[in-house]
C-alpha cells in the first residue's frame, strides 16, 4: 500500500511537471511568434520607407519634365537632376541597389520606385563619365553582379549618345559604336572590367 501511494505521488509529479513544462513551451512558442511578427513589421515599415525615398526622387525626376514650361524650366531640371544624383548614390551606397528584395516586392512592383535609379542616371551621365570615383563605384557593383551590365553601359552611351549625334562609345541600348572608334571602345570597356567588343558588333557606315 505505501508503495503503492508512492508511485501515485511520483506520477501525480511527473503529470504535473509535464503540464507545466507544456505550458511554459506554449507560451514560449507565443513569445517567439511575437517577435518574428515584430521584426516581421519592423522590416516592413524600413522597406516601405526607402520605397517612398525613391519614389519621391522620382516624382521629382518626372514632375519637373511633365510640368508645363515656366522661366528657368531647363536650369531648375539640372538642379534637381544634381541633387537626384546624390541621393541615389548615397541610396545605393549605404542600402544596395533597389530590388524586391531590398524593398518587398509590393513596392519594387510600382513604377515609381523600380524606375528611380535608372531614370536618375540616364539623367546624369555626365558624373560617371566626368568623375573616375563614381565610375568604379557603379563598376564595382558590376562586377559583384549587383548592377546589370547593360544598365550601366546603357548610362554610359547616353552621354555619347547626346553629346555626339547618336554616335556611341561603349554599346549598348542606344547602339553600336563606330568602327573607326574600336580602339577606344574596346579600351574603354576594359577599364570598367567589360569584354572588348568582337568586329561583328560594331558599325561602318
Amino acid at each position: 500500500m505505501k508503495i503503492n501511494r508512492i508511485t501515485s505521488r511520483v506520477s501525480l509529479f511527473i503529470l504535473f511537471a509535464a503540464i507545466l513544462g507544456l505550458s511554459f513551451g506554449i507560451k514560449g512558442k507565443a513569445s517567439d511568434r511575437e517577435k518574428s511578427e515584430y521584426v516581421s513589421d519592423s522590416i516592413v515599415a524600413i522597406q516601405d520607407s526607402l520605397a517612398f525615398e525613391l519614389a519621391q526622387i522620382y516624382g521629382l525626376d518626372q514632375g519637373m519634365r511633365t510640368s508645363k514650361g515656366f522661366k528657368n524650366k531647363m536650369r531648375l531640371i539640372q538642379c534637381v537632376d544634381s541633387s537626384n544624383f546624390y541621393r541615389i548614390f548615397e541610396f545605393v551606397k549605404t542600402h544596395g541597389m533597389p530590388s524586391d528584395k531590398l524593398l518587398g516586392k509590393n513596392n519594387y512592383k510600382r513604377e515609381c520606385v523600380q524606375s528611380a535609379f535608372f531614370a536618375v542616371m540616364l539623367h546624369n551621365p555626365h558624373m560617371l563619365v566626368n568623375n573616375e570615383e563614381y565610375l568604379n563605384f557603379f563598376a564595382d557593383l558590376v562586377e559583384k553582379g549587383e548592377l546589370g551590365e547593360g544598365i550601366l553601359l546603357t548610362i554610359l552611351d547616353k552621354y555619347y549618345w547626346a553629346k555626339n549625334s547618336k554616335r556611341v562609345m561603349y554599346g549598348s541600348q542606344f547602339g553600336m559604336p563606330h568602327i573607326d572608334d574600336k580602339e577606344k571602345t574596346n579600351k574603354a570597356r576594359v577599364e570598367i572590367g567589360v569584354k572588348p567588343l568582337p568586329d561583328s558588333l560594331f558599325i561602318r557606315h
